[in-house]
């Protein structure tokens, strides 16, 4: 009788010790499991944040297709449209009811969650817009309007005028985070409806980016104003937003930074590229080649 009590004592439980070897194995598979799931779960954020990139770049072609020019850095007062790039191509992302909703000014749907305009690797969220935020900057060298805007809403140039270094060698889009706020010095904050005459901050909370580098827009000087490239870095790749450069723009990836060309390719640049060869690829007419690092 004693025999077959032991016996099914064994079959119905587990040692002490027994148990602690399980519960270790369970907790290593978990170990290699996790950062595997990281790792599916980053790339298939960067393939979505390179779809949105490539969205962004496909509506600028269509709005230059229409009124065969860019669409502005922002409107201005001089004219009877309030509002930034991301404001005008509206319509060209299948959001022409949050265009109309918009009226003649933008911010009037300012906290308005637009999905394409976030990337999912963003960890940052602005607390007075936390759905009207933006992860996405475009180039203010490429879409300057000098003439200070106007009701047709237009840039400068075309595809094809604005960047005489070729579209393919020139970024219209990049990254950036939606708050960047270090523990100390200044903060940008953009959000997709802001424009200068509207916004609580100006032009940092406009998504766009090389203001000090690039020309004056009209007679609202830029000088002095962030994100640039002309900087002692690049950009960055996923910095905590505790150590956030808001000098400069910002990836949610680790590996890199998605970008838009003017083209309408966009290419995944290495944060270990020369601030030469950023510089360069966000000058449309500087007439310089690219480095080699462009490629890395």
């Amino acid at each position: 009788m004693r025999f077959f009590t032991n016996w099914r004592r064994r079959l119905v439980g587990f040692t002490l010790i027994e148990l602690l070897v399980v519960i270790a194995i369970i907790a290593i598979l978990i170990a290699l499991l996790v950062p595997a799931v990281q790792k599916v779960r980053e790339a298939a954020a960067r393939i979505q944040c390179s779809n949105q990139v490539k969205q962004l770049s496909l509506a600028t072609h269509s709005f230059n297709d229409i009124k065969k020019k860019l669409p502005p850095t922002f409107s201005s007062s001089n004219g009877n449209l309030y509002g930034s790039l991301f404001f005008f191509i509206l319509p060209h992302i299948e959001q022409s009811g949050l265009a109309t909703a918009c009226g003649n000014n933008s911010w009037n749907q300012n906290n308005t969650p637009v999905p394409i305009f976030v990337c999912p690797s963003d960890p940052t969220v602005w607390t007075s817009y936390p759905t009207g935020g933006t992860s996405y900057t475009f180039n203010v060298a490429v879409f300057k309007n000098t003439t200070n805007g106007s009701a047709n809403a237009a840039a400068d140039g075309s595809i094809v005028t604005a960047m005489p270094d070729g579209s393919s060698n020139t970024v219209m889009f990049a990254e950036r985070y939606r708050l960047c706020q270090p523990s100390s010095g200044g903060h940008t904050d953009p959000v997709w409806a802001a424009h200068p005459w509207s916004t609580p901050n100006g032009p940092w909370a406009v998504g766009g980016f090389g203001w000090t580098s690039s020309p004056t827009q009209g007679v609202w000087g830029t000088s002095g104003y962030y994100p640039d490239w002309n900087q002692s870095i690049p950009f960055q790749a996923a910095p905590s937003p505790a150590s956030c450069n808001w000098y400069v723009t910002q990836s949610g990836h680790t590996g890199g930074m998605n970008v838009g060309l003017g083209d309408g390719s966009v290419r995944n640049v290495s944060p270990s590229m020369t601030t030469t060869t950023w510089a360069l690829a966000c000058t449309p007419n500087d007439g310089n080649p690219l480095g080699s690092d462009w490629n890395q």
